[in-house]
């Protein structure tokens, strides 16, 4: 047994101390009703279900971090709410919910980790990026200030290897391929889902290292009036407000949010201050057309404009940013519409559905600016067949999709050609059909296995899959899960066809790199509905990877590894009191045996929240590991002259521990005071080097939300 191997076992070893220490705890306490189970609605191709009613607790979402029928999520839930819940709350109105769409966790053999609305509120989140730090398998890196670049990179793929959807559209631009974090306020956010391992099966390119599914606040309930605001370091000022209503003939909900920050020096030396603003507008709805057909839509739109600094530094000495007037700016346009129709009641569901992402990003400095359009139109159709054999404990799910989809990138800057980017539109086009079985056996067996097939305009086209395979053992209290599957990223349009003057040039030659992964774990169920621990392996190999050489981009020859160990837990300890925590090991490397940039070997979280004086006061607390990661540092050597050379080298940045500490205090039915503290040991780091990170910073506000309780009776239907 080798070094890493032995490492590995003793991290299992670990795991099931832990969840050995947890038993003792969990079953110290009286046991209670077991809590609604973890549903995910990204992990499939499945269409939304005909709605039915489910049982909810007056928590607005259920917290996907409360085990629960063998789900295993990797930190803690809010507990749940007094009676005043549904006035003080941040989601859907329970009465009023119907369980649509999604998956329960312990039917998925994909590993997933879940965080709701109601988590994000405990902690006080706001932006998306802070609430993925250092789950299993999530690396998070940030350029600076929050306004500034946020990458999330999973099981030690790269952060355009990541797909990104928010609201059923994929967010990630076509130029790089990638999504900025920086620009994903968390204030109206429902649910966040993160599906590890690929999934190009289900959803194409970007999805290697996994996929980032957020869903939006949605609208049915009572009419309701939602207010924030809140102030706090940095000159830091921060607005909401939001108004819904629905039933099930229809819904609509409405919210705005706008941040604003003097920011901090990101700079290692200078004076000059780096702030942000940023802006969120979203627009969910729908209606019911006539019985079985209901059409849904939405529309959103995120504008950031954040200061940044240059790079450089003296002759040999390691370049890192220096104070700079630039500014760069971005305006993301997300829009989508879904016509849903059921038939056979609900047996057969057919799902028309149309989207949009236009992206604009920009930057300017005194002597270059330059501005990159990013457009993407997808249109597709889904069918959906369920059967059922009931008296046999037997039901299957096919699901088929076709889709179209057409990019575009636009590049321009003031040079201009021959030296700059020459504002020619780029296209490319591909259509995909898709399939998907989902078997449930029993109650405890249940397998799934999709395949994609792309036709690309101007790649070869290629096929992806996915199989994978949950057992739920209840007597046994295990949940053994697998999956396995092949993944695809295409090139970015800027790596093929962007220019930078006199630093990038694109290669159009770039061919697609692809990807072949497994994984599997098992969840311990400590105590059904209270406690969970569970331990996962994966491995996975990447062909064709892309790389920078000199002033372009290539295909490496041979292939990257990447292999770790993801570890989760989670315990009610008593009522009020839940616990959880995360580690993840993590080898990424490439085909020379060099260690992956900004991925650490090891990361780990602990969380804890409590509820008490009859729910009116709420206590969390994150502790966040990032250990040693390797970056890349850039020098300039002036031999030889006359223009001299550009060079680099490896660096490691130290590691760092994040303490985040949030309170809150309902002082009336509908009026809650709140503060929190970030960086609270004050922890000096970089997350990406020649970068500096804030310091200790606290937050204060309140936070209004008034009910039309003469619209519940309309709500739910009476």
């Amino acid at each position: 047994m080798d070094v890493r191997n032995a490492h590995c076992a003793w991290m299992i070893t670990c795991a099931l101390a832990t969840a050995g220490a947890l038993t003792a705890t969990a079953e110290a306490v009286a046991q209670e009703p077991v809590l609604p189970p973890v549903i995910v609605e990204g992990a499939t191709l499945e269409a939304p279900a005909k709605p039915t009613p489910v049982k909810q607790t007056t928590q607005d979402t259920v917290s996907a971090n409360t085990p629960a029928s063998g789900s295993s999520p990797p930190s803690p839930s809010v507990a749940q709410e007094p009676a005043d819940a549904v006035v003080d709350g941040e989601g859907t109105n329970a009465a009023a919910a119907t369980q649509t769409a999604g998956v329960e966790a312990r039917k998925l053999g994909v590993p997933v980790s879940v965080i709701t609305g109601a988590d994000l509120k405990a902690r006080q989140i706001r932006n998306a990026a802070d609430a993925l730090r250092s789950l299993p398998g999530v690396a998070v890196s940030r350029a600076g200030g929050a306004g500034n670049l946020t990458q999330v990179r999973i099981r030690g793929a790269e952060a355009n290897q990541t797909l990104v959807i928010i609201d059923g559209i994929e967010a990630n631009d076509t130029s790089s391929g990638e999504f900025d974090f920086s620009n994903l306020s968390a204030d109206d956010i429902e649910r966040i889902e993160v599906i590890r391992g690929g999934q190009s099966g289900l959803y194409g390119s970007r999805a290697i290292g996994g996929v980032i599914n957020i869903i939006t606040r949605g609208g049915k309930g009572p009419l309701t009036f939602r207010g924030r605001a809140e102030g706090g370091s940095f000159g830091t000022s921060d607005v909401a407000g939001s108004v819904s209503a629905g039933n099930d003939k229809g819904y609509v909900a409405v919210a705005y949010n706008f941040q604003n920050s003097g920011g901090f020096n990101i700079a290692p030396q200078g004076s000059e201050e780096d702030g942000f603003d940023r802006s969120t507008f979203n627009l969910r709805g729908g209606v019911s057309i006539v019985s079985g057909v209901n059409l849904d839509f939405s529309l959103r739109n995120s504008r950031t404009t954040s200061d940044f600094d240059d790079f450089s530094g003296p002759p040999l000495a390691l370049q890192t940013a220096i104070d700079s007037p630039n500014i760069a700016e971005a305006s993301i346009w997300l829009g989508g519409a879904r016509l849903t129709w059921d038939t056979f009641d609900g047996a057969l569901t057919h799902v028309f559905g149309g989207n949009f992402n236009s992206t604009d990003s920009s930057s300017q400095s005194p002597f270059f600016s330059a501005d990159n359009e990013n457009d993407r139109q997808r249109f597709n159709y889904l069918a959906t067949a369920r059967f059922a054999q009931p008296e046999i404990g037997l039901r299957h799910v096919l699901s088929g999709l076709v889709e179209r989809e057409r990019e575009t990138f636009t590049p321009n800057d003031s040079f201009g050609p021959p030296f700059g980017a020459d504002g020619v539109e780029r296209e490319r086009n591909r259509t995909a059909y898709a399939a998907e079985y989902r078997g449930e056996f029993l109650d405890r067996l249940f397998p799934t296995a999709s395949v994609r097939r792309e036709d690309n305009d101007t790649f070869s086209d290629f096929t992806t899959w996915k199989t994978a395979l949950s057992v739920d053992l209840k007597e046994l209290r295990l949940r053994p899960h697998a999956s396995a599957g092949t993944a695809v990223a295409l090139p970015g349009l800027f790596e093929q066809f962007g220019t930078v003057v006199d630093s990038f040039f694109g290669n159009p030659n770039l061919v697609p790199e692809e990807s072949f992964g497994w994984d599997a774990g098992v969840e311990f169920i400590v105590v059904p509905g209270r406690a969970s621990v569970d331990v996962t392996y994966f491995e996975s190999d990447l062909e064709n990877e892309i790389v920078r050489l000199g002033e372009t981009l290539i295909n490496l020859a041979d292939r990257s590894e990447r292999r770790g160990v993801e570890v989760a837990a989670t315990a009610e300890v008593t009522k009020g009191l839940v616990l959880g925590a995360a580690y993840t090991w993590l080898d990424a490397s490439d085909p020379t045996g060099l260690a992956e940039v900004r991925r650490p070997e090891h990361s780990a979280r602990f969380d804890a929240n409590y509820t008490f004086d009859s729910g009116r006061a709420n206590f969390n607390v994150a502790a966040i590991y990032n250990g040693t990661a390797p970056d890349v540092a850039f020098f300039f050597d002036p031999n030889p002259p006359p223009f001299g050379t550009f060079g680099s080298t490896f660096v490691d940045l130290d590691s760092y521990v994040l303490l985040n500490v949030a309170a809150s205090y309902k002082l009336s039915p509908g009026v809650e005071l709140y503060g929190r503290v970030e960086n609270a040991l004050d922890d000096d780091y970089q997350e990406v080097f020649g970068f500096e990170t804030a310091d200790i910073a606290a937050y204060a506000g309140m936070r209004f939300t008034y009910v039309e309780e003469a619209t519940r009776a309309w709500s739910e239907g009476r």
